[in-house]
């Protein structure tokens, strides 16, 4: 028996040996630098996938981290949220896609390797350190690597060719996350994503329009879609990296918006149809025919449309109009007015206007009625709506003053007020009172967390581009426009289509308000934003 008792330790022991070989492949330390900082972070294999320690990179990094339920917060000016179990990262406002879902393991919080390194490259440069951080190899958490041999020496090329010289740039400059393209034929229109607060230098020279921003990593300019139609991207690297759209036989428009921070273009047929226009220089040139015959088709009188604007739309869509409040809700009241009823009004007329474009639409209420605020955007997703529109009427308290209008999409919050506004239209009237305000408050700071899933973020981009779309075309009509900004509004959660919150003016300016009330004016207000609709429904 002595014989089998040595070969099972024998066996144990060989297990133990396997076991000790085997850690390093799953649990390493990985070093990390950037020019005149390194450090290094615990890495772990889970699954098919090699994650790093982001908490370990953060303190490295110089920087205090807390843990706020389901979330790591990296403190500092513009935040990093990392979210228990989704494939996002919250830097600001602003939502990075991650390859895999973080991961709470070990005592540590965890994302794919080279993600947590790019996610960072963007968080220091947007707290104004322009620093990439790279891997630089696996290492024990107090080894340094010995210098590498001296490689031996080779006799220089017979001719050598000096570098360029690199230009350099005395302006601060934002960073480039993306470009997106969006609509076809008559309007295309280029969006430029900006990491942080500097505004672009861009310039418009007939047919070309230049844009100066910080050097492009190598990965981006690689990855960026160069064209659309006859619209054309050219990349210029360096410092400052300059991004060329060239625009034969268009006119071009660009203007900065912020929370987002982007630069949006839009290029315009030069006046003829697309019928009269020759084929554009950056495409094959195409043998001649002559343009085949149109049937008649009925287009309705609008002495009024915006000459940038489509007339109607290119295929039936539905649009769901929400007026806000209701019922046993007047929302705010201010000089005498109730939000309720100025909201339905305009809600009606943008709904007049958009059937006469050629769009289907439906409303939550064509009364004095009060729809509930989830069976609003269920009555949407039920309905298979392309788009959802809530109208109300802004507040302050007593001694605030604003005016304009703000467009807000279902996000985190931009800012103080943007919470306390989605807390004043998140609160329901029930029985109950104050009581009954404090509940809706903690579902509104619910949402919040809510908010960290992947799912209820899916259509952030696509309702940021509707609410740049009625932003712009409230520019044009001359309305007072005040910003896009980000909250977290109950009555936009859930919905499985592009939906934003329009907040027409406040109620409590006595100026704004009797102007709101007055048909011509709501008119003008309706015409404004059905024509944004249109334009981001024919993209």
């Amino acid at each position: 028996m002595r014989w089998l008792e040595r070969r099972i330790i024998r066996l144990l022991l060989g297990a133990l040996v396997l076991l000790a070989l085997c850690a390093p492949c799953s649990a390493q330390r990985w070093r990390w630098s950037a020019k005149g900082i390194s450090g290094s972070a615990e890495t772990r294999v889970f699954g098919p996938v090699r994650m790093a320690a982001v908490d370990e990179i953060a303190e490295g990094l110089g920087y205090t981290v807390r843990q706020e339920k389901s979330e790591l917060v990296v403190a500092s000016g513009t935040g990093l949220r990392f979210v228990h179990g989704a494939a996002l990262v919250w830097l600001g406002y602003s939502v990075i896609p991650l390859p895999a879902r973080t991961r709470v393991e070990h005592g540590h919080w965890w994302i794919e390797t080279d993600a947590a390194l790019r996610v960072f490259s963007q968080f220091l440069k947007r707290n104004g350190r322009n620093l990439n951080l790279q891997w630089s190899g696996a290492a024990g958490p107090k080894r340094v690597d010995p210098p590498e041999p001296p490689r031996p020496k080779t006799p220089p090329p017979a001719k050598v060719v000096p570098p360029p010289p690199v230009v350099r740039s005395s302006l601060r400059l934002p960073g480039l996350k993306n470009v997106r393209w969006g609509g076809e034929g008559q309007n295309i229109r280029a969006v430029l994503d900006l990491e942080g607060n500097e505004e672009p230098a861009f310039t418009a020279d007939g047919r070309k329009v230049t844009v100066q921003l910080s050097p492009l990593e190598p990965s981006l300019s690689a990855r960026l879609p160069v064209s659309r139609e006859d619209v054309l991207l050219e990349i210029a690297g360096g410092n400052p990296a300059r991004l060329n759209f060239l625009h034969p036989g268009r006119s071009a428009k660009a203007f900065v918006l912020h929370e987002p921070h982007r630069l949006v273009i839009d290029f315009k047929r030069d006046g003829a149809s697309l019928s009269e226009v020759p084929p554009p220089a950056i495409r094959p040139p195409e043998r001649e025919r002559p343009p085949a015959p149109q049937p008649d088709r009925k287009v309705l009188p609008d002495k009024k449309q915006h000459p940038n604007r489509p007339a109607t739309v290119k295929s039936k869509k539905l649009v769901v109009i929400d007026p806000g409040h209701g019922g046993k809700d007047p929302g705010a009241i201010g000089h005498g007015y109730q939000e309720k009823k100025i909201a339905l009004e305009i809600a009606t007329r943008i709904a007049e206007r958009l059937r006469e474009l050629g769009v289907n639409v439906r409303m939550t209420r064509t009364g004095d009625t009060y729809p509930s605020l989830k069976d609003r955007t269920a009555m949407a997703n039920r309905l298979k709506a392309d788009v959802f529109i809530s109208i109300h009427l802004n507040a302050l308290p007593k001694g605030r003053h604003s005016n304009g209008v703000e467009i807000y999409i279902m996000a985190l919050p931009t800012d103080k007020d943007a919470m306390a506004l989605a807390k004043i239209e998140n609160a329901e009237i029930a029985e109950g009172g104050a009581k009954t305000r404090k509940k809706s408050d903690r579902r509104t700071e619910m949402l919040l967390e809510i908010l960290g899933n992947m799912q209820q973020n899916q259509k952030i981009s696509e309702s940021t581009e509707l609410a740049e779309d009625l932003f712009k075309a409230g520019q044009e009509a001359r309305l007072d426009m005040k910003r896009v900004a980000q909250a977290p509004f109950w009555v936009l959660r859930g919905a499985a289509m592009p939906a934003v919150l329009i907040e027409t003016g406040f109620i409590t300016e006595l100026a704004e308000v009797r102007r709101l009330a007055q048909p011509e004016y709501q008119q003008k207000m309706a015409e404004a934003f059905a024509s944004g609709i249109v334009s981001f429904i024919n993209r």
